[in-house]
Order: structure tokens, then sequence, then C-alpha cells
């Protein structure tokens, strides 16, 4: 089938809004270049589970093309169409499982040594995306948080190597109110008018333990979710076991697996947020092991995908590095490496504030540092000179006042 051929009937196994969608821009999809058709159509499929900046996107990528005239949406993908592919994907359901068809694109990109050339269209086509239709900047200046607590005294020296010179370091932290204070702050920036977690998406608060009572932020933790982690290693070692399915085929097994393959519900917003959850799980590498990379990756993704207003992160220690078919093993947990997770946490730290910068607005956003039970923090943002320090005697609460 060519894009040319679609139909509304070509979307009859889509979820419900995405299927609307599709419908919608039939023309503009019967208008587009197989390849641009099935990586939009990709998106457009996952429609029902996507965050609300993500709709967002998708609808100014959309608008973006609607505006193009015809010669001038053909000079934008006149790249694209230069780059050969394997004649056989277009025999590939491509429509029903555009997911599956990218995977057999990126495998022809590679072995035809075409990856660089549309890496380069991909960059160029986004810049153009971005400069017609940009991105709402946050009803509020962005807000991270990111807390080490490795449950005792242990500590780095230096404590924010990577993150010194972009802020404050603050060297007379008081313990008094400490992590229930950042707790609450974020708590009270989030703005939804529900009862339950806030279903804009825009207030996030990621654990790498048992995440502790919060209002309105919406809550990620590795200890929350072990049910499922528990479900996904089986799924890994059945694959390694049956000595038949390599890691590609291990890769799409874990790609197909639903929110309902492992127990959680599938309706509404909390279907939307349980299919983040195991997209963790599913996408990450070493994020059903090590709770110190379950807590960066879920960071990461939260920040690149719902486009967070507020954001705390908690990294707690993870368990010892063992043997592979050890930490496979569902329920396994070796002891933990506080001194291993400290330095997981600063690398974290740095990465989560590089992804923060990347969004709207991060002129204007603040970010804050701070391990438990420690009299040292970092602050940047507008105002707080870089690579400077302060001895002033503070609370977090106070820190948070600045």
């Amino acid at each position: 089938m060519t894009p040319a051929q679609l139909s509304p009937n070509s979307f009859a196994n889509y979820p419900p809004q995405a299927r609307t969608f599709a419908v919608t821009q039939l023309p503009l999809l019967q208008s587009l270049p197989l390849i641009f058709a099935a990586i939009l159509l990709r998106e457009i499929h996952m429609y029902d589970s996507r965050f609300p900046a993500e709709r967002d996107a998708l609808q100014r990528q959309v608008s973006f093309l609607h505006k193009l005239s015809g010669p001038k949406r053909n000079e934008v993908f006149i790249d694209l169409r230069a780059i050969p592919y394997a004649p056989e994907l277009e025999a590939t359901d491509w429509v029903d499982d555009p997911g599956g068809f990218i995977e057999k694109l990126t495998a022809s990109l590679w072995s035809t040594r075409n990856m660089d050339a549309f890496r380069a269209f991909a960059t160029s086509y986004q810049r153009q995306v971005d400069s017609a239709e940009p991105a709402q900047l946050p009803g509020v200046a962005r807000l991270g948080i990111v807390v080490y607590d490795p449950g005792g005294p242990m500590t780095l020296k230096p404590l924010f190597a990577r993150l010194s010179r972009y802020g404050v370091i603050f060297t007379a932290i008081k313990e008094t109110d400490g992590w229930p204070a950042l707790l609450e702050y974020a708590s009270l920036r989030a703005r939804s008018g529900t009862p339950g977690f806030d279903t804009s998406f825009k207030h996030w608060y990621i654990d790498g333990g048992i995440a502790d009572a919060c209002k309105k932020l919406v809550p990620v933790s590795y200890g929350g979710i072990g049910d499922v982690r528990t479900k996904v290693l089986g799924v890994v070692q059945r694959g390694i076991g049956s000595g038949t399915m390599g890691p590609e085929g291990l890769r799409s097994a874990l790609a197909r697996m639903t929110p309902a393959d492992v127990g959680l519900p599938d309706k509404g917003d909390e279907s939307v947020l349980n299919h983040f959850k195991l997209s963790i799980l599913t996408e990450g590498s070493g994020t059903q092991i090590f709770s110190t990379t379950f807590t960066q990756w879920a960071a990461r993704e939260c920040i690149r995908r719902a486009e967070p207003e507020t954001l705390l992160v908690r990294f707690t220690p993870r368990q010892r590095a063992v043997g592979m078919d050890q930490m496979l093993t569902p329920g396994f947990a070796s002891e933990p490496d506080v001194k291993g997770s400290l330095i997981d946490a600063q690398m974290g730290a740095y990465y989560t504030w590089l992804n923060l910068n990347r969004l709207s607005g991060s002129e204007n956003s603040r970010f804050l540092v701070w391990q438990r039970g420690s009299s040292q923090a970092l602050m940047t943002g507008p105002g707080l000179p870089k690579g400077t320090s302060s001895d002033s005697p503070l609370s977090v609460r106070q820190l948070l006042d600045l």
C-alpha cells in the first residue's frame, strides 16, 4: 500500500482517539512520502497513551505541514525522497504496525549507510517545525529538584562537581525541614482542580525507592512497580532462555507489551501514566534492575515527553552489581552500593539539569540539588551568580524562598 491508497478504513484497528485523528488528517497523510507517513502514523497510533505535551507537539507538526503549499512541501521532503530504502518495506504493514516498519527502516538505513543522511533530514525538518510552530512557554517558571538520599552519612567530595560552575553552592544548610519541605513545595505548585494526581501531567515526583504520600504530583517510583518489574524481567528471562530470540526479537517482544499484560489499569489518565511506567521498563536499559538507572531514565523521559513545570526527583541506594544471571532473576537483590549510588545520583542530577535546559522557557527555570543529611545544596537560576558559594545558614524551606 502507498500513502495515496489510504482510506478511513485503513485505521479501523487504531485506538479511538488515534483513529479519529488519523481520519481527520487523511488528505495530508495521502500526500506524504511513505517513510514519513509511517513515522507520523507511529505517533498518531500512540495518541491515546500520549501526554498533553506530546499531543500538542503532534498537532504543531501537522499544522506546519498544512500551511505548506504543494511545491514547498515537496521541497521540505526532497532530501528524504533521495534516501534509498529496501523496496520490500512497502509490502510491510506500515499502517497497522508503524513501529515494526520503523524498526525495519532503521536496519535498512544502517545497512545502506544512509543513517547520517536521514538524521540530517530529521534535524532540519524539526528545526523548521520549531521555527514555524514554536512550543508554548510554561505557565510558571520550571523548577527541577534532585535529592540524593544515601540513607546514611556517606557523601562525595566534591559533592556537585559537574554543576558547581553553573550556580551557587550553599554550605550551611540546616536539615530541620528538608525532605518534607521539598515535597510540600512541589505539591503546592500543582494546579490541578481534580482529585488525585495532576491530570495536566505538568508536576511530577519520581522516586528511586518507595514514594512518600504527595498531593497532586504525578508519582512514579521504582518501589511502587515491583510487580511490574518482576513481570518484565520474566519476559526477558524467557526470551533469553528460549535460545531463538535475539536482541532485536526481545526488544520487539518488550515493545508489544501493554499495561494490561502486567496487571495495570488501561483507562483514561491512569492509562496514560501506566503506559509511561511500562515504557520506562521496556525501553530503558537496566531500569528493571538498578533503582538509580530507573530514576535517571524516568526523569529523562518525563522531561522529553511531558515537559514538566515541576519535577522532584529522589535518588536512593541501588543494589550492588553482581552476575547478570542473578540480576535478571525476578526478585533477586544484592546488598546496596551506597557510594556507587551517589556517583549515579551526581550524574543523574547533571543530566536532569541538561535536559530541563532544552525545554522552552529554560532561561527562567530554577534547579536545586541537595544531599539529604548533608549541609550542602546547589541552586541555579536567574539572578543567582554562577560558580560561587555561600555560607549563610539556611533551612531548605528558606533556600526555596530564594
